[in-house]
């Protein structure tokens, strides 16, 4: 009887345990780091160059730097149209209900440079895509496994090199796969 018990109240444990952290989400907060300048009064070279010196990435800033892949960000001048290009191309949910000031998490980015470079998706983050369950965790080992970024879990930060890194292996897949179209 009492194994029982026990057994129930592990249960109701493990169920409070997941839901606190599907209330909680996925977004990992804000950054303490404030920058000395505002990235956003950056032309698109300087703010290359401002990457590196970050700890930790936003979505903002993310957003942005992802954007370069497919050209200059300037056609998208403040975050909400950036976000809004990412969201028509596919690239973001507004269901992931991210802020601006959130921290960039390596599933999100992974599922941002898989939809713009045109990265073959597998069967799993294709299943994942049309139910909206995994979708970010899928598309990081998709990522890892096209060597566009190294293992990590989906819900690790990103910080500025990293981001960097990204963007210049994203680069060159992206001239790869133009060229192999052409």
């Amino acid at each position: 009887m009492q194994s029982s018990l026990r057994c129930a109240r592990c249960r109701r444990a493990r169920v409070a345990a997941v839901g606190v952290l599907w209330l909680s989400g996925c977004a990992l907060g804000h950054r303490s780091f404030v920058p000395d300048q505002d990235a956003d009064q950056f032309d698109d070279v300087a703010f290359l160059h401002y990457l590196p010196t970050v700890p930790v990435v936003t979505v903002a800033e993310g957003s942005r730097a992802v954007l370069l892949v497919v050209g200059s960000t300037d056609n998208w001048p403040s975050h909400e149209a950036r976000w809004q290009e990412l969201g028509r191309r596919g690239a973001v949910k507004s269901a992931w209900g991210l802020d601006p000031e959130h921290i960039l998490d390596k599933g999100t980015l992974a599922h941002m440079l898989c939809v713009l470079c045109d990265v073959p998706r597998s069967f799993s983050q294709a299943l994942a895509s049309s139910t909206g369950l995994g979708d970010r965790r899928y598309a990081l080992r998709t990522c890892v496994y096209e060597g566009l970024l190294p293992y990590a879990r989906a819900q690790d930060p990103v910080s500025g090199g990293e981001l960097l890194s990204a963007l210049q292996t994203a680069e060159a897949c992206e001239k790869s796969l133009t060229a192999n179209r052409g």
